[in-house]
């Protein structure tokens, strides 16, 4: 994926923008809710691939040490002009020297894997992330899920045709991303193999928005009280195992083992929820 098509797209898509929308509210709500059940006073974050920084900002506000990396310069300048005394550097998730071993108690992965085409690409971000994340730390990693591209795109587009003839989506109705292309989409068989490949073992996974993209007219018109249900709803469901994967986005929460570090005993339980 060459870095001019990245930022053409977010030249023209602001980052900023998505996630003040509501369908990007219920989004965002979902993840810091999940997040906050995991984050403990004195943690240091990583937020891999943070845009123009709407969950650093969010984080930083609730007291905790964040470092930021982004790939697009676009995303940086807008995320200083709100955020000028941020730590935000310019880098690819596949590749962050500038970032020490360990360093980070939770690293965020809340968009590069979108953009990187195949296992071997993800691969290499997932196993960048898990160098820079502490040992029995936690990564949140996000994925675009299959099926909401499947049915908003390619049938409700009255595409699907032409694109299974074409070999763009096969047999089973998975699509199959070419190299040159801006966006990847898995099925949780995908972010399984990828996690056993990686050496990440799975705490959770959740939905962040569930219907919420293929509600987004339906949601503009709620009352505020209704849209404030909603996103309660979402929270609710969002780790139910018969609604994972037919949002457009899960959050794969993993933990960082290390092989060669001297593990001390952790409290692996999933923290309830509040």
């Amino acid at each position: 994926m060459a870095l001019s098509n990245i930022e053409k797209h977010y030249n023209k898509h602001p980052e900023d923008l998505r996630l003040l929308r509501r369908h990007g509210i219920v989004e965002f709500e979902t993840t810091m809710y999940h997040l906050r059940r995991f984050l403990k006073p004195g943690y240091r974050l990583l937020d891999i691939g943070a845009g123009t920084g709407r969950y650093t900002s969010a984080l930083m506000a609730e007291g905790y040490e964040v470092k930021a990396v982004e790939l697009v310069r676009r995303n940086i300048d807008v995320f200083l002009k709100r955020e000028p005394t941020a730590d935000v550097v310019q880098g690819d998730a596949r590749h962050m020297p500038f970032v020490p071993t360990a360093s980070a108690d939770v690293t965020l992965l809340l968009g590069p894997l979108y953009h990187l085409i195949g296992d071997d690409e993800k691969l290499k971000a997932l196993k960048e992330a898990k160098r820079v994340t502490k040992p029995g730390g936690l990564i949140f990693v996000a994925y675009l899920m299959n099926e909401y591209s499947i049915l908003s795109y390619c049938f409700d587009e009255d595409r699907i045709g032409g694109l299974l003839d074409r070999g763009v989506v096969d047999q089973n109705f998975h699509i199959q991303a070419q190299a040159d292309e801006l966006y990847d989409y898995v099925r949780l068989e995908d972010i399984n193999r990828l996690d056993e490949n990686a050496g990440l073992e799975r705490v959770t996974i959740f939905s962040p928005d569930g219907a919420s993209d293929y509600m987004r007219t339906r949601l503009n018109r709620m009352s505020d009280e209704t849209f404030a249900h909603f996103i309660a709803y979402q929270k609710s469901i969002s780790e139910r195992a018969d609604l994972i994967g037919a949002g457009s986005h899960v959050v794969d929460v993993v933990r960082a083992w290390h092989q060669t570090a001297h593990l001390p005993e952790q409290n692996t339980q999933v923290p309830p929820k509040s």
